[in-house]
């Protein structure tokens, strides 16, 4: 049991800083977008998208899906809890 409840302990904390860290680099990417003028553009397609940024006459924005976001976590939560670790 003590097993089981350490492996969900490491795939928390390793999804939780995945997907906080995913959130800095999309906020982090807003300033450099609007610093080399880049299009419109997004990063997905339909439910499943990523990040969509706005940059026209009106005003620039960017938006992200936290859903999405939060799925990558998990993925990278996962891959991280079965990779070896050499102790």
């Amino acid at each position: 049991m003590r097993n089981i409840n350490s492996k969900f302990k490491t795939w928390l904390g390793i999804t939780i800083s995945s997907f906080l860290l995913l959130i800095v680099i999309c906020l982090g990417m807003a300033g450099l977008f609007l610093l080399l003028r880049v299009p419109s553009f997004e990063i997905g397609e339909g439910y499943f998208w990523v990040l969509r940024w706005k940059n026209n006459t009106d005003g620039s924005g960017i938006s992200f899906n936290i859903f999405s976001l939060m799925i990558i976590a998990c993925f990278i939560g996962l891959v991280g809890l079965f990779i070896p670790t050499n102790r």
